[in-house]
């Protein structure tokens, strides 16, 4: 199976962020499972090959997704004047 997600943020320093954030979740990873993560400007491109379940493949996507929101919510909070 293989899994494509592409995703454009709002600036090229929340991508950024983003990509760091996952990336630590891509290694070692478990047999039959590749992930390729890029950045383009404020695009981050998500490539996941599997030969896993497809029970496996969707919590892999969970993480993934999690880790995302996680980082957004992060980025925001940082990016947010202390007095709101």
């Amino acid at each position: 199976m293989i899994v494509h997600i592409e995703l454009d943020f709002k600036s090229e320093e929340y991508a950024k962020r983003t990509l760091l954030a996952i990336s630590p979740d891509n290694s070692p990873l478990p047999e039959g499972l590749e992930i390729d993560c890029s950045l383009n400007n404020q695009k981050i491109t998500i490539l996941l090959h599997s030969s896993r379940s497809l029970e496996s493949l969707a919590a892999t996507l969970e993480d993934i997704m999690s880790a995302i929101d996680l980082s957004l919510r992060t980025s925001d909070s940082v990016d947010r004047p202390l007095n709101q």
